[in-house]
């Protein structure tokens, strides 16, 4: 049954020529929408086959019996991980395996679905669609063996008819987690395994219509449109008042007066009637053209901006599988966020994912099923040799070419999709020659890749099958070497940037004042849209949780949105940039602290500090801890350069030399300490109190060895009963010096609370630049001589520090006031380039802050 090992191999067998997407009716249906598109479901000829299958667990093909009985079931479409079936795993780009391909391990978990479909009429040809099983699958209907099917985010077809019988239909679906196309999904991902999209029979007439391309084109005001009858019989077409015939193998070229032109910005589409028979297609046209002049990538004969993020299809409690409402709610919230563009990262989407696209209006980079990225995992030292030599390797030749084909045989029909990716992370060498040539061969759209980035210097750089150059991360002097090098015709991608873990997207404004400088930067992508992560009991869970031996911890949790879509400052801030039009709008003015806030204030009785300098109480109020210098924060997923450095500092603690009493002033001056190592920073601390509080000096000078610091200032415990609190700043968002497009300078109100971010794995959030004063709900007010960053959050810095989940916060029954003088940006560099020095927080300075006790 399973002899022939065809799970050892990159074919499929059994399976239809991949087609365009597409769902027939009946003359006689009338079609319905759902969220924009025609809802495939109103089709009398489409079958769904999706809801609840059985289902029986193996380790290895061999104990597989189809005579079995199977006493579990299991909803379809799913991932078996979130069904109680093996354990969640998250890798980055590593395989789950070991590497050797074609082979897998002979024990690879085996999961044998089955569904039994009362089926009355023969008379018509039955096939059966699968959109998306991972990872190869074997089907067999009424105990006969149809095929095998792989590519796992690829429609893999069977003709059924001449296997069903009239009555009831049985059909079994042996599912692989790994197969040789395991080898070609090494994907940043949790590695999820099943049918995970949907699966359906399609009814149609012995003869039909089979497959169909339509190319677009502006003539001046108006639009053509080209459709070209690729099937065994003629098709009659409506399109406006427009009727006709295409003979097989023919073309008919329609002509629209006055066009609308389909843009992200005005998703204008034509409806189109296809027909053979009883049987009809409704299509969607958008009239747009793509194309390339003098470096410069345009649609619809101008330059555009593409303003992307990249998106893998996943939901905390589904996984890989979603649903049209749950894509058309991706869509609509990019839509508010001023996003343009999307990569489908990395494989294609579902494909109601493209109609919906069209409708909403979104430029598509569709990218290939192919990744290799564990190959530069597979030796103990890593060289670009070594990955390349793996691109070269034969045995993928045939399994790269047909993900190509795929990709743009189902797609290329779709207005949205204006560029073809190869795939991601694999290198570039032979694998890619054919399938390359063949998306030239078959369609005018330009084609992307990335991976030729790392061969920057060498002829195979300016692989003449690329039209498009992608690059990750780039730094500015990247991009800079890109644009002055002379041998460079082609536009760029900036496929992947701002990688948005944790508080990042730091440095928007110089990677789109950048961008703007020249048209040969078509745009760039986000990394990525939403955060990654499982539902559990508690809350969201990462790698690393689910008892796996290999995992990448919480870099899935990479998002501008959170797992179940609630906006991120890192959403804000990408909105703001992708609002603006051109540098000019990108710049943010500074502010000057006015002189001391005028407040009304209570007189203070009291205020108390150690002979270290630290404070202790103030109004009446006793500070649940003494109030020092802090110069650490919980590090953020981007702060991976300094982080080793920055944790010495955590055991840091002042050491007071010198105590004078100047007339009204107390000083004291210092160092900041930590053991074994030199001071860290000298410091002079003056204490003034005032009628209504106190001023508060701070001057410091950080050592000459000190490459960075987080931030410095103080950190204030507050009774957790003062939670609101009002500021004058940037805001409402969280702000940072390289991180504030997104906020403008204002009086905002909130609290303690509602200031913390939603961060997955806890870390700083909350901090506003540019402030000049804080009100603590009625307890006291904050102003300086110069402007500063604040946050209010209700934890402590070490208690961000030391939580691992957000739903492993505790509170101590305060509320945390940090006052800096100065802090770092957040930057994104958990997977790009590093904080610029100019956002490090600042080694010398001093400012003085007001406290003021309010009116009680």
């Amino acid at each position: 049954m399973f002899s022939e090992k065809e799970y050892l191999s990159f074919v499929s067998i059994g399976t239809e020529k991949q087609r365009s997407y597409y769902i027939p009716f009946s003359k006689t249906d009338e079609p319905k929408l759902r969220d924009k598109i025609i809802d495939r479901r109103s089709s009398s000829r489409f079958i769904s086959l999706d809801g609840k299958w059985k289902i029986k667990e193996y380790m290895g093909l061999a104990g597989v019996d189809l005579s079995a009985k199977l006493k579990k079931t299991i909803s379809v479409p799913s991932c078996v991980q979130l069904c109680g079936f093996l354990s969640p795993q998250y890798l980055n780009d590593r395989y789950p395996s070991f590497y050797e391909p074609p082979y897998v391990d002979s024990d690879t978990p085996v999961y044998h679905y089955r569904k039994t479909v009362e089926i009355s009429d023969l008379l018509e040809k039955y096939y059966l669609n699968f959109e998306g099983v991972d990872s190869g699958f074997y089907l067999f209907v009424n105990g006969k063996k149809v095929g095998y099917g792989q590519i796992a985010h690829s429609t893999n077809e069977f003709d059924v008819t001449n296997f069903l019988i009239r009555g009831k239909n049985v059909f079994d679906v042996v599912v692989l987690k790994f197969s040789a196309g395991t080898y070609l999904e090494c994907q940043d991902k949790f590695r999820y395994t099943g049918i995970f999209r949907s699966v359906y029979l399609l009814k149609r007439p012995r003869v039909h219509i089979t497959d169909y391309k339509i190319n677009t084109s502006i003539e001046g005001e108006d639009g053509k449109i080209e459709i070209v009858n690729e099937s065994p019989c003629k098709i009659e077409y409506t399109f406006l008042s427009q009727k006709g015939e295409i003979e097989s193998g023919n073309t008919a070229v329609l002509t629209v007066k006055n066009a609308k032109i389909w843009s992200a910005e005005n998703p204008y589409l034509y409806d189109l009637t296809l027909s053979y028979g009883e049987e009809v297609i409704y299509e969607k046209v958008g009239i747009r053209t793509v194309e390339i002049q003098k470096g410069v990538l345009k649609i619809n004969g101008r330059h555009e901006k593409l303003k992307g993020v990249n998106r893998h299809e996943s939901h905390p409690e589904k996984g890989a599988t979603v649903s049209v409402e749950d894509t058309a709610g991706d869509m609509r919230l990019m839509k508010w966020a001023n996003v343009n563009a999307i990569r489908t990262a990395h494989y294609p989407d579902m494909p109601e994912f493209y109609q919906l696209a069209d409708a909403y209006g979104f430029y598509l980079i569709d990218e290939a099923d192919v990744e290799t990225h564990g190959t530069f995992h597979i030796e103990d030292s890593f060289t670009f040799d070594l990955v390349k030599k793996e691109a070269n390797n034969p045995v993928y030749y045939e399994g790269v070419f047909a993900r190509e084909v795929a990709l743009l045989e189902r797609d290329k029909n779709r207005p949205s999709v204006v560029m073809w990716s190869l795939g991601n992370e694999c290198a570039y060498g032979t694998m890619f020659e054919k399938g390359a040539d063949y998306l030239h061969a078959r369609d005018t759209r330009p084609v992307h890749y990335e991976p030729l980035e790392i061969f920057q210097g060498e002829e195979t750089y300016y692989e003449k099958r690329v039209d498009v150059l992608g690059c990750f991360y780039p730094t500015m002097e990247r991009l800079d070497e890109y644009l002055t090098d002379e041998r460079e015709t082609r536009p760029l991608v900036i496929c992947e940037y701002l990688h948005a873990m944790g508080n990042s997207c730091g440095g928007l404004k110089e990677y789109w004042e950048k961008i703007y400088s020249d048209d040969r930067i078509a745009g760039a992508f986000v990394w990525e849209w939403c955060d990654h992560a499982v539902k559990g009991k508690k809350g969201f869970l990462y790698g690393g949780d689910h008892g796996e031996t290999e995992h990448d911890l919480n870099f899935c949790v990479d998002g501008l949105v959170t797992p179940d879509r609630k906006v991120k400052s890192n959403l804000l801030e990408v909105k703001a940039a992708y609002a603006t039009q051109n540098a000019a709008e990108l710049v943010r003015p500074s502010v000057e602290a006015p002189a001391f806030s005028s407040i009304a204030a209570g007189k203070c009785t009291d205020f108390a500090v150690n002979e270290k300098g630290e404070w202790l109480s103030f109004g009446g109020v006793k500070f649940s801890a003494p109030v020092r210098l802090n110069v650490t924060r919980a590090y953020t997923d981007n702060d991976v350069h300094q982080k080793a450095k920055w944790q010495k500092f955590e055991r840091a603690k002042m050491q007071t030399y010198k105590v004078e009493q100047i007339g009204n002033k107390k000083v004291y001056t210092g160092r900041l300490v930590v053991n074994t190592m030199r001071p860290i920073l000298q410091y002079t601390l003056e204490y003034e109190p005032t009628a209504f509080g106190v001023d508060i000096t701070l001057s410091y000078k950080a050592a000459d060895y000190i490459a960075s610091l987080a931030r410095v200032g103080f950190e204030i415990a507050v009774p957790k009963k003062y939670a609101s609190f009002s500021y004058t700043g940037e805001g409402p968002s969280e702000s940072y010096s390289d991180k504030r497009l997104a906020s403008s300078y204002g009086t905002y109100v909130s609290t303690a609370k509602q200031n913390y971010g939603n961060y997955i794995k806890p870390q700083e959030s909350g901090s506003h630049y540019q402030t000049t004063a804080v009100t603590i709900d009625k307890l006291f007010a904050v102003s300086a001589e110069k402007p500063f960053s604040f946050s209010y959050l209700p934890y402590s810095t070490n208690e961000l520090i030391r939580a691992k989940h957000d739903f492993e916060l505790k509170s101590d029954g305060c509320n945390y006031l940090n006052v800096d003088l100065t802090m770092s940006g957040v930057g994104t560099a958990s997977c790009g380039p590093a904080l610029p020095e100019r956002y490090h927080a600042e080694k010398e300075g001093k400012n003085t802050f007001r406290f003021t006790l309010l009116k009680k």
